[in-house]
């Protein structure tokens, strides 16, 4: 819990990173707020940041929130905006705006992070993966995807510990783009970090690229893969580790053959399904890259409370504008809640940020710590076991004493004698 409170309000602590000051000197637009006098840009980002803590579903409810809230009148100083304005802004602004934003939250939040190994001293661990959002081809056809559907793609790189997950970076493009052309992003040379990927980004060019550059990564391989077997070390069942191989990719035939060997593992997942994973760490062992490759799931976790505690599956708008600034407007909402729960050394989930933010949004940011860290009036032991082996004995023993009369009392309850 922190050491010190304040009296500041809690919207103003949320986003005290992103003051209007700070805000204006990153998206470094001349002229942005020209001829406008209440919708700033910077009070839209406010005003979607709430939207997105309140998960409002639409334009309208946006409009309605505003009008049916003193405290957001108060603090927007303006009472309403119509359905048409917000429209507007949310597809007139570029989303590199925002992305601006998004960049700088990352930056800050990996400052506050703790940096405690999760084995031993492998340095940071990236994990990358993506997940689309599917929309209607006909209202979004600028996000052809299949003959029958549309959609973007959110391709992210995320830093994992025990403790947190939180972004590192995002690409955000339609949905037709796939995940191994975007790996020259996503990927910077850095011998301090291991990247985990799943199959999607498989390309043994770039496993080779990687490897001349020095750079440590975990993926999984694809079953029809070509391997040639260099040489092997003593599998480990009992740790479940049932492979351990050093190896070449790819053939002469279709020029696929890697030019660098790589370790390949094969273990089990916790279903028992087998799973082979190849690498280029030499130096860890067998199950400690089994363990690491088995942290990749928290980038699917990722993904699933975005979509359920975020607005990023049904979208306000339809243009291309509209639909990036609201998925990235929504990975600055995770940022500055991820970034409270670190300044109040807040161990429990996210979601209990977010809930008490839902509801203490306009409240003193002392009344949103004490809220939090509420302990709760009464606890549950849960429903009693009830003996029923002891009753029994209880009976039979009453029996062979003779005391018998109450049995043909069909009131008898050996629970109440």
């Amino acid at each position: 819990m922190m050491d010190k409170n304040t009296t500041e309000s809690t919207i103003n602590e949320l986003l005290k990173e992103i003051d209007p000051i700070t805000f204006s000197k990153l998206i470094n637009v001349i002229d942005v707020d020209k001829y406008i006098k209440k919708l700033t840009v910077y009070k839209f980002l406010q005003l979607c940041i709430i939207a997105q803590i309140n998960e409002l579903e639409s334009l309208t409810k946006w409009a309605k929130h505003l009008k049916d809230k003193e405290e957001l009148q108060t603090y927007l100083e303006f009472d309403a905006i119509s359905t048409s304005q917000l429209s507007r802004k949310l597809g007139q602004l570029s989303p590199q705006l925002f992305e601006k934003v998004f960049k700088y939250l990352v930056l800050k939040i990996q400052g506050q992070m703790k940096n405690a190994p999760i084995i031993r001293n492998i340095g940071r661990l990236l994990v990358i993966d993506s997940t689309t959002m599917s929309m209607s081809l006909s209202q979004y056809p600028w996000a052809t995807f299949r003959k029958t559907k549309a959609g973007v793609r959110l391709h992210l790189k995320v830093v994992v510990t025990k403790d947190i997950t939180v972004p590192d970076q995002g690409i955000i493009l339609p949905a037709k783009h796939a995940d191994r052309t975007q790996m020259d992003e996503l990927i910077e040379i850095d011998p301090n970090a291991i990247y985990l990927f799943d199959r999607g980004y498989v390309d043994y060019k770039q496993f080779d690229r990687l490897c001349r550059e020095g750079v440590r990564f975990i993926t999984r391989l694809k079953k029809n893969a070509e391997i040639e077997v260099l040489s092997e070390r003593i599998p480990n069942p009992e740790r479940l580790i049932y492979r351990d191989q050093i190896v070449i990719l790819g053939n002469d035939r279709n020029h696929t053959k890697m030019t660098h060997p790589l370790r390949l593992i094969e273990t089990v997942d916790s279903e028992g399904n087998p799973v082979i994973i190849i690498t280029n760490c030499f130096d860890l062992f067998a199950e400690e890259i089994a363990d690491l490759y088995r942290y990749r799931w928290k980038i699917e976790t990722f993904f699933k409370w975005m979509k359920q505690h975020l607005k990023i599956k049904r979208f306000y708008g339809k243009s291309q504008n509209a639909v990036y600034n609201q998925i990235w407007i929504a990975l600055i909402t995770y940022c500055l809640q991820a970034m409270l729960q670190l300044k109040v050394n807040h161990d429990g989930p996210l979601l209990e940020i977010k809930r008490t933010l839902q509801n203490l949004l306009f409240k003193g940011f002392d009344c949103f710590v004490r809220s939090l860290f509420k302990k709760p009036i009464r606890t549950s032991n849960g429903r009693k076991k009830y003996y029923w082996e002891k009753d029994f004995e209880t009976i039979v023993y009453q029996f062979e004493e003779g005391e018998v009369e109450h049995l043909d009392d069909l009131v008898y309850d050996p629970m109440f004698l």
